[in-house]
C-alpha cells in the first residue's frame, strides 16, 4: 500500500468515526424530541383535567395554576424548536460533515493538532472537537494561510504557531468524492468546481472556497463601518450574508437574527439570496429594500412612483417634453447641494417663529404667548420639531383639562336647575356636547399652532426655492431651478410623488422628528451601496447611527445614472475615516475569461482586477435587421442551451417595455417566465428580464436582447449595460439592430 492508500484508507477511517457520532448525537436529539412532545401532549391533558375552564369563583390559586403550566408549556415549546434546529443541522452533517483539514503545530508543543472544518461544530462527551465551525477563531487559519507560520485570535490572545497540512474534500452522502492536499490558497480544484457548476434559482454558499480578502471582511471587527468595492462576481453579497452567520456565531448571546437588517435591490434579490443562512444552520435575518421601508414610513396617502417606473422613465422617455426638466430634477435632489439645503431648512423650520398667540377659554387664559415660546424655543428646543409640537400640544391639553371639566360641572348644574332632563347620565351627556361645541375655536388654535404637515414643508421649500439656496448661500442655475420648481409643484398639487422626492420627503420625516428610532437593529448591510445616493445613506444614518453597518457596491455597475454615490468620498462625512474601513476586493469569480475580458470592454479604462482563469466559449455578437430577426434568433438560441442541460438563461433587456414584448413572443413557443417589477417572484428557468432588476443575479447564459446603437445611445448608459453583461457565467450572446452601440468599441 502506497501513502497515498494509506492516507486515504485514515480518512475513510475518520470519517466514519466522525459520521457515527454524529449519527448518535442525533439519536439522542431525536429521543429529546419525542419525549418533549410527550411531556407536552401530558401537560397538557393535565391542565385540561386539573385545571378546568378558567372561574373567577374558582380563586385565585387556579389562575396562578394556569399561568405556570402555560408558562411551562411555552418553555416546552422552545425547548421542542431548539432540538428540531439541531437535528437538522445533524441531518446535514452526515451527509458532508467537513469539507477541509489543517494540521496545526501550536508555538511550544511538538505533536500537531488536526483540525477538521465544517459548516457546524461537532464535539464528543469528552469534550473533543470532532469537527470546528468555519467560524470558530482557529478555523480562520485555513482561509488565510498557506503552510508554513500561522496564527489566529482567540478569547484567551493570539496563538502562534505553523500550518503543516491543508487538506480540501468533496464529501456528498457520507462518501469522499476526492481529496487533495494545498499549500497555496482555496483555489484551482474546489474553486473551479464550485464555478464550473450550472446556478439555479437560489444562491448558494461560499463556505468551501471562502478567499482571503473575502475572509478579511468577513471576521472584521476592527471597525464600526466597512465599505466593501469590488468588480461584478467578487462574491459581495455572500461575503455580506457569511459575515451576518459569523456575528451570529461570535455574539450568539448578544445578537439574533431580529438585531440585523439587510437592504437589498429588490424582492427580486431577497427571494434569491434566502436560502444561504438557512444552509449556514442559521435563521434568517430581516430582508427589506428602501422601497419597502419608504413605503411604510410614508403612507399610503400619495401616488407614488416606485424605482422600477423611474428607471422605466429615465431608459425608455427621452422624447418625452418634460425629460430634461426630469432629468435634472433627478439630478438636483440628488446632489450634495440638495443636502446641505434640506439641512439648512430644517435648521430654519427649527427655529422659525410659530405665530403663537395666548390660548383661552371663555375668557379665562390657558396658557400665555410667552409660555408657549418659553416651551418652543428653550424648555423643549433640543427635542425634533415634531416631537416638540406634540410636547406642547400634550402640555395644552393638560393645562386646558381643569378648565374644562369646571365648564361641564357649570353646564350640569345649570341642565339639573333646569328640570328638563330625566336623569345624571343625561345631563352629563348634554353638558359633554354643550362644551365640546364651546371648545371648538380653543382646539382650531391649539391644531393651527402644533400642525405638522410633512407635503405642506415640503411644498413649501419649493415655493420659496430661490430664497432658500441664496439664504444658504447655495449657487444654482436659474433656469434649471425655476423648471425643477414649477415641475415639483405641479407634482406635489397633483399629489404625485416621484420616486425622488419620496427620498427627500422621507429625510425630512427623519430629521424633522417623524420617525421611531430603531435601537433594536445592531447590524445593517446594505447591498448594491453604488446605487444609492448621499441622501439616502444620510437617512441610513438618521435611523441606523448607533449599529454597525457594513455597505457592498461596485461603482462601475451604477445602473442609475442620475441617481448614486457616485464617490464613498460623498459619504465621508457621515462615515468618518477612524471609524469607517474600506476594503477592495480584488478578484472576479463568476464569469470565464472571456466573458470578463469582453465586459471590461464596456467600462473604457483599465482596472486592476484579477479573475479566476476558467476558459469558455468567446462572448458572440450578432447584428439583425430588425428586432423581429433577433427574437427568432433568440428562440432558436434557448432551444440550444436547453439542450445542452444549462438550468438558467437570462434574457437580459434594457427595459421592462422591451421584456414585455420578448415576452409576449417567446411564452406560447417555450416554457419561459418574465420579471417585470422588482416585487415579482424570482424563478429558475429561462427569464426575461430589463437589466436595472438583474443587478446581482446570474444566470449560466445571458443573452442581450438589442445592443444597437439607436437602444443604447448615451454614455449614461454604459454601466447599465456593463452591469447586464456580467450577469453571465458559462455563456454571453450580444444580439443587436441596425448598428452595434458605440459602446462597445
Amino acid at each position: 500500500m502506497n501513502n497515498n492508500d494509506f492516507e486515504l484508507k485514515l480518512e475513510h477511517e475518520w470519517l466514519q468515526e466522525v459520521l457515527k457520532e454524529t449519527q448518535k448525537q442525533l439519536d439522542e436529539k431525536r429521543n429529546s424530541r419525542e419525549k418533549l412532545k410527550s411531556d407536552a401532549i401530558d401537560m397538557q391533558r393535565e391542565l385540561w383535567e386539573n385545571v378546568g375552564s378558567l372561574s373567577i369563583g374558582n380563586g385565585l390559586d387556579q389562575i396562578v395554576d394556569f399561568v405556570q403550566s402555560v408558562n411551562t408549556m411555552k418553555i416546552q415549546k422552545r425547548s421542542h424548536e431548539f432540538t428540531k434546529k439541531l437535528e437538522k443541522k445533524y441531518e446535514k452533517m452526515l451527509l458532508a460533515p467537513y469539507f477541509a483539514r489543517m494540521d496545526f503545530v501550536e508555538k511550544g508543543e511538538e505533536k500537531p493538532e488536526k483540525c477538521y472544518i465544517g459548516v457546524s461544530n461537532l464535539i464528543n462527551d469528552n469534550f473533543d472537537f470532532l469537527v470546528y465551525d468555519w467560524r470558530a477563531p482557529i478555523s480562520s487559519m485555513f482561509y488565510d494561510y498557506e503552510i508554513g507560520e500561522a496564527e489566529f485570535k482567540c478569547p484567551e490572545g493570539t496563538v502562534e504557531g505553523k500550518l503543516i497540512l491543508k487538506r480540501q474534500y468533496k464529501i456528498n452522502n457520507g462518501k469522499i468524492e476526492y481529496m487533495f492536499d494545498s499549500n497555496l490558497k482555496i483555489d484551482d480544484e474546489v474553486l473551479q468546481d464550485m464555478l464550473s457548476k450550472s446556478t439555479d434559482s437560489k444562491m448558494k454558499t461560499i463556505v468551501t472556497t471562502i478567499q482571503r480578502e473575502q475572509n478579511k471582511v468577513i471576521r472584521n471587527e476592527e471597525y464600526k463601518n466597512l465599505i466593501v468595492q469590488g468588480p461584478a462576481g467578487s462574491g459581495k453579497t455572500s461575503v455580506a450574508l457569511h459575515r451576518i452567520a459569523y456575528l451570529l456565531y461570535k455574539y450568539r448571546e448578544k445578537i439574533t437574527p431580529q438585531n440585523i437588517v439587510i437592504f437589498s435591490p429588490n424582492d427580486i434579490f431577497n427571494e434569491y439570496i434566502s436560502s444561504v443562512l438557512p444552509e449556514l444552520g442559521e435563521d434568517n435575518m430581516s430582508q427589506t429594500t428602501f422601497k419597502e421601508y419608504m413605503d411604510k414610513a410614508l403612507g399610503g396617502q400619495f401616488n407614488k412612483e416606485n424605482y422600477s417606473e423611474m428607471m422605466e422613465y429615465i431608459l425608455g422617455s427621452q422624447k418625452e417634453a418634460d425629460y430634461e426638466i426630469r432629468k435634472n430634477s433627478i439630478k438636483f435632489k440628488a446632489s450634495m447641494e440638495f443636502i446641505d439645503l434640506l439641512k439648512g431648512y430644517v435648521n430654519i423650520q427649527e427655529k422659525r417663529n410659530r405665530n403663537f398667540k395666548n390660548i383661552m377659554f371663555k375668557g379665562s387664559l390657558v396658557i400665555s404667548l410667552q409660555d408657549l415660546e418659553e416651551l418652543f424655543f428653550k424648555d423643549y428646543v433640543k427635542l425634533p420639531l415634531k416631537r416638540r409640537l406634540e410636547k406642547i400640544r400634550e402640555r395644552i391639553l393638560f393645562l386646558l383639562k381643569p378648565h374644562e371639566e369646571q365648564r361641564i360641572k357649570e353646564v350640569a348644574d345649570e341642565l339639573k336647575n333646569s328640570g328638563s332632563y330625566i336623569n345624571i347620565s343625561e345631563v352629563m351627556e348634554h353638558s359633554r356636547a354643550r362644551v365640546r361645541d364651546e371648545l371648538k375655536d380653543t382646539y382650531y388654535e391649539i391644531n393651527r399652532i402644533t400642525r405638522f404637515d410633512l407635503l405642506f414643508i415640503y411644498k413649501k421649500l419649493f415655493e420659496k426655492l430661490e430664497f432658500f439656496l441664496r439664504d444658504l448661500n447655495i449657487s444654482y442655475n436659474e433656469r434649471e431651478i425655476r423648471e425643477i420648481r414649477n415641475y415639483t409643484l405641479e407634482k406635489l398639487n397633483n399629489r404625485k410623488l416621484n420616486y425622488e422626492d419620496q427620498i427627500s420627503l422621507l429625510y425630512l420625516k427623519g430629521a424633522l422628528g417623524d420617525i421611531p428610532k430603531t435601537s433594536e437593529i445592531k447590524y445593517v448591510i446594505i447591498d448594491e451601496a453604488q446605487d444609492y445616493s448621499a441622501l439616502q445613506y444620510e437617512i441610513f444614518y438618521q435611523l441606523f447611527n448607533h449599529a454597525n453597518m457594513t455597505m457592498l457596491g461596485d461603482l462601475n455597475q451604477s445602473i442609475n445614472p442620475f441617481m448614486n454615490v457616485g464617490d464613498y468620498k460623498n459619504i465621508s462625512h457621515i462615515f468618518t475615516e477612524d471609524n469607517t474601513c474600506i476594503i477592495n476586493l480584488t478578484k472576479s469569480y463568476r464569469s470565464t475569461m472571456e466573458i470578463t475580458k469582453f465586459s471590461r470592454r464596456l467600462l473604457n479604462k483599465e482596472l486592476s482586477v484579477e479573475y479566476v482563469e476558467r476558459s469558455g466559449d468567446e462572448p458572440v455578437l450578432l447584428g439583425f435587421s430588425d428586432e423581429e430577426a433577433i427574437k427568432e434568433k433568440l428562440l432558436d438560441d434557448i432551444k440550444i442551451y436547453n439542450k445542452k442541460n444549462y438550468k438558467s438563461i437570462g434574457i437580459i433587456t434594457k427595459t421592462a417595455k422591451e421584456a414585455d414584448e420578448v415576452y409576449s413572443y417567446l411564452k406560447d413557443k417555450i416554457d419561459v417566465r418574465a420579471i417585470m417589477k422588482d416585487d415579482d417572484e424570482y424563478v429558475n428557468g429561462t427569464l426575461v428580464i430589463p437589466a436595472y432588476l438583474a443587478k446581482g443575479l446570474e444566470f449560466d447564459v445571458v443573452l442581450i436582447y438589442n445592443a444597437g446603437d439607436e437602444n443604447y445611445s448615451c454614455e449614461e448608459e454604459r454601466l447599465l449595460l456593463y452591469t447586464a453583461c456580467t450577469r453571465a457565467l458559462h455563456v454571453l450572446c450580444v444580439y443587436y439592430c441596425g448598428k452595434r452601440t458605440l459602446l462597445l468599441k
